[in-house]
């Protein structure tokens, strides 16, 4: 199996923005340790709430696809929130289709922050940090960290690369369809090597799982469920 060819320490080197970025992002975690999940934004929704629990979830899988055990006994990620979702999708300009899968994970940052899978027809990419770019253009738009990647028993081809706090895997599989997975990492800089590592292992049974559970019936799973939030009456005396 062809695993991550890792970069090694004494060759990666940080641009100015990127170091930034990396000191920022570990000041902003000190931050919300300090508040809470919901005070960084760590709880999504706009008109329901989720109060996060004090332990981390006990589901047997996370977004339908990865065993829990896996993520806190290889990646030592624990999942305090989650949700995800499938449908069919479309692009009306290109008129071509298939099918999508959303999957967010919320830990405490410490030293984990979130895991994003975004699976769809598109092969231009949204990395959370600068511009779109399309999944050919990867080595040229990191030439820095991108390396290229492979999945044991997944056709097509990848690429791994960091920027900053976040690690990046973006795969391309046979049929077109395009996977984009970010993992938040807010540890020590020189066991970044070693969490990239642990992503691939984490990815890879997953890898093969995701397009036949995109593909199944729609649907859309919150843990824990949000809580809706009770509107305000106004009363008053009537003449």
């Amino acid at each position: 199996m062809k695993t991550v060819q890792s970069q090694s320490r004494g060759s990666r080197t940080r641009e100015p923005g990127r170091a930034i970025r990396w000191w920022w992002g570990r000041a902003a975690a000190a931050l919300c340790l300090v508040t809470s999940l919901a005070a960084c934004g760590l709880i999504n929704g706009s008109d329901e709430t989720t109060q996060p629990p004090e332990t981390p979830l006990a589901d047997e899988m996370i977004c339908g696809v990865f065993p829990n055990r896996d993520l806190q006994n290889i990646l030592g990620f624990d999942t305090y929130w989650y949700s995800y979702s499938t449908s069919p999708t479309e692009n009306v300009s290109t008129g071509a289709s298939g099918y999508s899968y959303r999957c967010d994970m919320e830990s405490a940052r410490d030293p984990f922050g979130l895991i994003e899978i975004r699976y769809g027809i598109d092969s231009t990419l949204s990395p959370s940090a600068g511009q779109p770019v399309l999944f050919d253009e990867i080595p040229t738009a990191f030439p820095d960290t991108a390396r290229e990647t492979s999945f044991e028993g997944v056709e097509g081809e990848g690429w791994v690369w960091t920027d900053g706090v976040e690690i990046y895997v973006a795969w391309r599989y046979d049929d077109t369809q395009v996977l984009l997975a970010r993992l938040t990492y807010w540890g020590p800089e020189e066991d970044l090597d070693e969490q990239v590592e642990r992503f691939h292992t984490v990815l890879e049974p997953a890898l093969a799982q995701i397009p036949e559970l995109a593909s199944a019936t729609s649907t859309r799973v919150v843990v824990p469920s949000p809580t809706p939030v009770a509107e305000d009456t106004a009363t008053g005396n009537d003449d």
